[in-house]
């Protein structure tokens, strides 16, 4: 199967994507984006992007998407940076990597505009594949947690616990990402890391908030969340506030997290280590 990334630029492509994105996200009709929002991103320079299987017919071929916007970050002076607000696949086109190439094509696109190095997004921390993709394989790293970003949302993928998201920072022409889109990774002994939450029946409980000192620092992730999600609110909330707390603490103390990978015997961990200047 070829699947062609190509950009949206017409009123066609941005119907083809409203559809995709309700089949993905199962939205309320007041969560589409609307048509005229999309066009004016589509004919801006906005990096609107599309994955096409030729062999397809329905949505003219369109088995995913990506988009954003150019806006500023928070520093002083403020920094030009690329806001990816969505990127999305098909549920029968996932495992496939066809995220990696709509990451990819925005990449060299936003490269070629020669306008900013970074590109942000955010995504929820408790989601292992998401965690896994965004700071193993794609190389972002966070030192932002935010809080309740989108209020209480009902959608199939996020309802069940508040919406706090990080914001991951991507470095697009750094070695380090550079690095991890050749699939070259760092390597962790597991004996130097600090554990400080443990997890008994897939339940966290912090024993002790770390000292920050300089040591990288393990954050789980919960098994099965689309069980906790659709049966079980009251362990997803503790998984959720559990997170918050260390990596609020962790950020303000100057850690970020550089890695989520599987760690044999313990599970799926985000690993936390002092920011470098």
């Amino acid at each position: 199967m070829a699947i062609e990334i190509v950009p949206i630029t017409d009123l066609q492509g941005c119907t083809d994507l409203q559809a995709v994105h309700h089949v993905i996200w199962s939205n309320n009709d007041d969560e589409v984006i609307p048509t005229h929002v999309l066009i004016t991103w589509a004919t801006s320079e906005c990096v609107l992007l599309g994955a096409y299987d030729s062999s397809r017919r329905e949505y003219h071929g369109m088995v995913g998407f990506a988009l954003g916007w150019y806006g500023l970050t928070h520093h002083t002076p403020a920094q030009l940076k690329y806001c990816s607000h969505i990127v999305g696949v098909l549920p029968e086109y996932r495992g496939r990597d066809i995220g990696l190439q709509l990451k990819l094509a925005q990449r060299a696109r936003l490269l070629a505009h020669g306008k900013t190095n970074l590109m942000t997004w955010t995504y929820d921390p408790l989601a292992t594949v998401n965690g896994s993709f965004n700071v193993h394989r794609l190389g972002a790293v966070c030192t932002t947690y935010k809080r309740d970003v989108y209020g209480e949302m009902t959608d199939a993928l996020n309802a069940g616990a508040p919406s706090d998201r990080f914001q991951v920072d991507w470095w697009m022409d750094s070695e380090r990402v550079a690095d991890r889109v050749a699939q070259r990774y760092p390597v962790w002994q597991a004996d130097h890391i600090r554990y400080p939450v443990v997890v008994q029946a897939n339940r966290p409980h912090i024993e002790r908030i770390p000292d920050w000192n300089g040591a990288p620092v393990a954050v789980p992730l919960p098994e099965q969340l689309a069980l906790l999600r659709t049966h079980d609110k009251q362990r997803l909330l503790e998984w959720r506030m559990m997170q918050r707390e260390l990596f609020e603490s962790a950020f303000a103390a100057g850690y970020q997290v550089v890695d989520c990978l599987a760690i044999e015997g313990r599970g799926w961990h985000y690993v936390m280590q002092p920011h470098a200047e």
